[in-house]
């Protein structure tokens, strides 16, 4: 396979880090079977860096031919990075179309011909000593150049490159701005706005807003507004991830949009509309507050909502603004359109966006929705070994895209239309939505000032069925005095104008006017509310209570009973905001509800994007636990909210608390901080317990306190191959050793799954017979290449069902009307029954949930007693072990 010699695999040994160790060798087994090596000197590149950085990818850029890409494309390399130069992180094209690159480590900007052998030539002058960019844009006859990581020449920053003395060559590099943040959640990327005399950058949230800002769209607010669980620190409010724009030379800088997480890129469309990729936060996967990556619409005065851990803002939150269309686990880098290539249809109209983890791009194709968008997606291009770092599209009409960062080897791709169609003109703009769009932004021109007239023309569409005009409205309302409109606000008829009223005011308002607010909220009329309105209505008394504070609680007495009648609510959004809401106030008659709701949560997956998980197996492996025992995201809300209410707790009630606790921890898995957010949770509520309740209560949490060491392996391992392995037991096991082989058994986790004489999992086969059944090379080969052959019932399962959710797990039985899915692999006696008129589509999870790297930390004589141990079926009288005791 073209693996390292003996002696370089042997440094594996010294690799920095368990969880490294483990995802670096999921890597390289699963790029041994595809077919890719790597040398010996690949082994250990990223010894030096936090676990974190290292990038799962292989480190060498993929092969055209391994790339899939849509019917009528075709992708090549244009460029293969030299490793001395550094690897790509930014691209744009400059005004002959062709490509200029820049590096995220190192110095130097290159222009690529898209002619000839696409060599990198120098630009010259200052771009030969500026770089470490993750944002590159040439326009008014300059090159941008945003530089993201920390070098001893030029302060994090943007600069603006010039040419002064036309010579060809930019003698000049001025900094604009000077950012506090820096790295891959620093200041990015950069475009020109649709009336050609202002720029438009994007800051990811490790970068404190700028304090010279004398204009912005966006309200400055204090603190998280959202009420915060107990166990988890407040997250005091930030614009975190933040967009502005200013004059070409930097002058009359203006915040238009906060809240993202870390977008890398933006771009307008044809409507002279705005738009970012955003990146969710992988760690928390499974956790309520989880927010896959997704397309936002940058709109005046936005907010999105971004806080750390537990305060993030739900989507549905009325003060914030919702995604045009969720991608789901990923990491997005470049965005374009693909207005200026020669594709054909709607490929030329699409949002080209992507990802950098899962090495993919989308097409996102955008329709209009009232004043905004919505989005289909679609993947056009993946591969393993495309770590997408930025797109642009070139002058021969080609989608350019670079791959590299995090000092991979880097290259160019392009993607060119190939196909029949010949439409490639675009199509004519849509007028479906301008006349909303037009009101929206009439509606924006009142943000950021006061103006006599914005009340009265932005309150009647404080009740407007549009979101996104409603937002407008009532950021336009935020601005003016309240003094102004507290009263029509309290006067308001129709629900939803009375309720985003009421929202500015709460915001905006001081301690009077927060009590006068929450007194409002009694002479709604709750039973008519719909869904919306109902979110609405919890949104306002959210905002009181965590602007006020708790002891507002008193002031809303009657609202906390109505409240507590609508446990269990049809709508999964309504339930979790009075989960939140009547467990701040310490309502105790919400506990029995509360409780069965907590029961009826057995674990879903809410995002997609499965079936990506092979193109990434670092970051995928906690993707691949949650389907075999799924995340209960519901049960952990509630749990967490619970442990606000102090009083009126049963001796029953607290034992079913703690019991559905200890089960979630058991069987159910997420992202790396699922189970940290469980035992801060159970932790939490454990310290609110009498010392007698704790000695009653304390058996059912002490499974979870006394688990069983696993046995290590002693090493020093290798990346073990088939080929040497059936070579070297060819020639004979000799006498092994049943005790270690056992030992190994274990240490290689394979009891986890699998059941051996009775004992052990139930996930995988029973490996009892195992030696009977395949010969030693067959074996082998399903060890360390897993995914090349699975079972048919044991074959994970993709379930995408009618409303939205996602269900993995075995098919035990299907027929015409339902299919019973064994979805949780921690308890596979517990099944599901779907109905098949529920589901959309069913797909198969294209990697085995076994990893496969399960040899690799274990040195020969380990290997060799494992496998000796499975072909004994884990009996010690067999003859492999004749001479040996236990």
């Amino acid at each position: 396979m073209g693996y390292a010699d003996d002696r370089a695999l042997r440094q594996c040994s010294g690799w920095t880090g368990r969880p490294y160790q483990f995802f670096w060798r999921v890597i390289v087994g699963f790029a041994a079977l595809l077919g890719q090596s790597l040398s010996a000197q690949e082994i250990d590149p990223y010894a030096d860096e936090p676990d974190w950085y290292k990038p799962g990818h292989p480190l060498e850029p993929a092969e055209p031919a391994s790339i899939e890409t849509l019917e009528g494309f075709a992708v090549s390399k244009a460029v293969t990075v030299p490793a001395e130069l550094g690897s790509i992180s930014a691209m744009t094209t400059d005004p002959e179309g062709a490509l200029i690159v820049g590096m995220q480590h190192k110095p130097g900007l290159y222009r690529v011909s898209l002619e000839g052998a696409g060599a990198l030539e120098p630009l010259g002058g200052v771009a030969d000593t500026i770089g470490w960019t993750q944002g590159l844009l040439w326009a008014f006859d300059s090159l941008y150049v945003t530089v993201a990581e920390k070098n001893d020449d030029y302060r994090p920053g943007l600069y603006r490159l010039v040419d002064t003395n036309s010579d060809g060559k930019f003698d000049e590099a001025k900094q604009l701005f000077e950012f506090r943040g820096m790295g891959e959640h620093g200041p990015h990327g950069l475009v020109v706005g649709p009336e050609g005399d202002r720029l438009y950058m994007i800051c990811g949230n490790g970068t404190p807003v700028l304090e010279s800002f004398d204009r912005r769209r966006t309200l400055t607010t204090e603190g998280s507004d959202h009420l915060m669980q107990p166990g988890f620190g407040d997250s005091q409010f930030s614009d975190a991830g933040w967009v502005f724009s200013f004059q070409p030379d930097g002058e009359d800088p203006e915040l238009i949009a906060g809240g993202l997480r870390n977008s890398y890129d933006l771009a307008f469309n044809r409507d002279g509309e705005l738009f970012t990729f955003d990146s969710d936060m992988e760690y928390d996967l499974g956790a309520p507050w989880y927010r896959p990556t997704r397309i936002c619409h940058l709109v005046s005065g936005a907010e999105f909502g971004w806080r750390a851990s537990a305060a993030k803002w739900p989507e549905w939150y009325e003060d914030s603004v919702g995604s045009v269309v969720d991608i789901g686990p990923s990491s997005p880098t470049g965005v374009v359109f693909g207005y200026e290539t020669n594709f054909p249809g709607r490929y030329r109209d699409a949002f080209y966006v992507l990802d950098w983890t899962y090495a993919t791009v989308y097409a996102v194709h955008l329709t209009p929705k009232g004043a905004t968008y919505t989005g289909e997606i679609e993947r056009f291009t993946s591969g393993i070994g495309l770590p997408l770092t930025d797109a642009a599209i070139g002058g021969d009409g080609s989608l350019y895209f670079s791959v590299g960062g995090r000092r991979l080897g880097s290259a160019i791709y392009r993607i060119r239309y190939t196909g029949d169609d010949t439409t490639h003109e675009l199509a004519e703009v849509e007028s479906t939505g301008k006349s909303a769009r037009n009101l929206r932004q009439r509606l924006e021109r009142f943000h950021g000032s006061q103006d006599s007239t914005a009340i009265d023309s932005v309150w009647p569409y404080l009740r407007s069925s549009d979101r996104s005009l409603r937002f407008a409205a009532r950021v336009a309302l935020e601005w003016q005095p309240t003094d102004h409109w507290k009263e029509r606000a309290f006067a308001e008829q129709n629900a939803t104008a009375r309720l985003n009223a009421l929202i500015a005011l709460a915001r905006q308002g001081n301690d009077a006017e927060l009590k006068a607010v929450l007194g409002s909220l009694t002479e709604l009329n709750w039973g008519v509310l719909n869904e919306t309105e109902m979110l609405m209505a919890l949104r306002v008394a959210e905002l009181v209570l965590s602007r006020g504070g708790l002891a507002l609680k008193s002031e809303g007495a009657s609202i906390w009973e109505v409240a507590a009648n609508m446990l269990p609510h049809d709508s999964v959004k309504v339930n979790r905001e009075l989960a939140r809401l009547l467990s701040a106030v310490n309502y105790s008659k919400a506990i029995d509800p509360l409780l069965d709701l907590m029961e009826s949560d057995q674990g879903r997956i809410s995002f997609g994007g499965l079936e990506l998980v092979g193109r990434n197996l670092k970051y995928a492996t906690p993707i691949l636990n949650m389907t075999e025992a799924p995340p209960m995201e519901e049960r952990l809300h509630i749990a967490q909210s619970l442990n606000w209410v102090e009083d009126g707790w049963s001796d029953s009630q607290r034992k079913r608390y703690f019991e559905l606790t200890v089960d979630a921890i058991q069987n159910s898995r997420g992202g790396n901080g699922y189970q940290t957010f469980w035992k801060q949770t159970l932790d939490t509520a454990r310290s609110g317990l009498s010392d007698v309740e704790r000695q009653n209560l304390a058996s059912i949490w002490a499974p979870l306190e006394t688990v069983e060491e696993i046995p290590k392996a002693e090493g020093p391992g290798r990346i073990w191959t088939l080929d040497y392995l059936v070579d070297r037991i060819s020639e004979g096991f000799g006498s092994r050793d049943y005790a270690n082989g056992k030992r190994m058994y274990a240490a290689a986790s394979c009891n986890a799954c699998h059941g051996m004489g009775g004992e052990g999992g139930m996930v995988g086969p029973e490996l009892s017979s195992i030696g009977q059944r395949f010969t030693v090379r067959d074996l082998l080969d399903s060890i360390i290449h897993p995914s090349r052959a699975i079972a048919d019932q044991y074959q994970m399962m993709i379930l995408s069902l009618e409303n939205g959710e996602t269900v993995t797990g075995r098919i035990l039985s299907k027929d015409s009307r339902n299919a019973i899915v064994a979805h949780n692999a921690m308890n596979p006696t517990e099944t599901r029954t779907i109905p098949i008129a529920d589901i959309s589509s069913l797909d198969s999870l294209p990697a085995s949930t076994m990893p496969p790297d399960l040899l690799n930390a274990l040195n020969e004589d380990e290997v060799l007693d494992l496998i000796a141990y499975l072909v004994a079926g884990g009996r010690a009288d067999h003859a492999l072990f004749k001479g040996r005791e236990e």
